[in-house]
């Protein structure tokens, strides 16, 4: 387990990851802001999570979505009396302590269902945006005063292209136009870090996203296989899919257009 606070310039970044992240290469960011924290990493590392909060000033928190490598420690939060924003559903799903993929529990840890009552958080200094696709109930956390955007797991890296079972990448663009016209100065990921031409990127990443939709549906109309079409379009299958049984895989992407169109998978 790795946890590292990082300064970036007024904004701190605890930078978490497992054993098994760090084989994957995947990081996970919890921030602070202005006394705020966005999102809570994972319940593998509660440890130094808690530790760290006993020294930090923290005012509140917001959690972007219920996915546990986001959510993760908002029980902690919520022993220790910090308020918390969270979106109704994000609440009513925490609550229920959801089952979580295999895979998903190795990396991240299964988090401990809310239990208790939630104090809830409310600042003028910030808006969330409901910005769904990735997750219903995905919300970016926007500062307007300074142009700065907490992006959770809307972004991901422009031709980012394995995507969840669950999610819908034509709600993903246009979450992505619709926050793209904030016009951020500044954008933080929860596992890239800093982004430093945010509106540029956001935008890219729909066009990219979109423009990939578009071929993928011509290429179903061709009555292409899909595993034809992750391989031209997508360059394949990666680790992921294999390891996730398919629940995190490019193919998902495809399947996405298929339920779009009306085919069957």
């Amino acid at each position: 387990m790795t946890f590292a606070i990082e300064q970036l310039g007024d904004v701190t970044r605890w930078r978490m990851q497992s054993v098994a992240g760090r084989a994957a290469h995947i990081t996970v960011s919890a921030y602070i802001y202005h006394g705020v924290m966005i999102d809570t990493g994972f319940a593998r590392a509660h440890r130094p999570f808690a530790d760290a909060l006993s020294s930090a000033a923290i005012r509140g928190a917001v959690v972007t979505h219920w996915h546990e490598d986001h959510a993760g420690n908002a029980a902690v939060l919520v022993g220790r009396g910090v308020p918390i924003l969270l979106a109704r559903k994000t609440e009513a799903i925490l609550r229920t302590r959801p089952e979580i993929p295999l895979y998903r529990r190795l990396v991240w840890g299964r988090p401990p269902a809310l239990a208790r009552e939630v104090v809830p958080f409310n600042s003028d200094e910030f808006e969330c945006v409901h910005t769904p696709g990735h997750s219903e109930d995905h919300q970016v956390v926007w500062f307007p005063e300074t142009r700065t955007l907490f992006s959770g797991d809307l972004w991901l890296g422009i031709r980012s292209r394995v995507f969840h079972r669950s999610e819908d990448p034509y709600r993903i663009v246009e979450s992505l136009r619709r926050v793209a016209m904030l016009e951020p100065a500044r954008m933080f990921d929860a596992h890239r870090g800093l982004v430093t031409r945010p509106a540029e990127s956001l935008l890219a990443r729909a066009d990219w996203l979109s423009q990939t939709l578009h071929e993928i549906e011509q290429q179903l109309a061709e009555r292409r296989e899909t595993n034809q079409i992750v391989e031209s379009l997508l360059g394949g299958e990666e680790l992921a899919g294999i390891v996730s049984r398919g629940e995190y895989s490019r193919r998902n992407l495809v399947l996405a257009v298929q339920r779009r169109v009306g085919l069957t998978a």
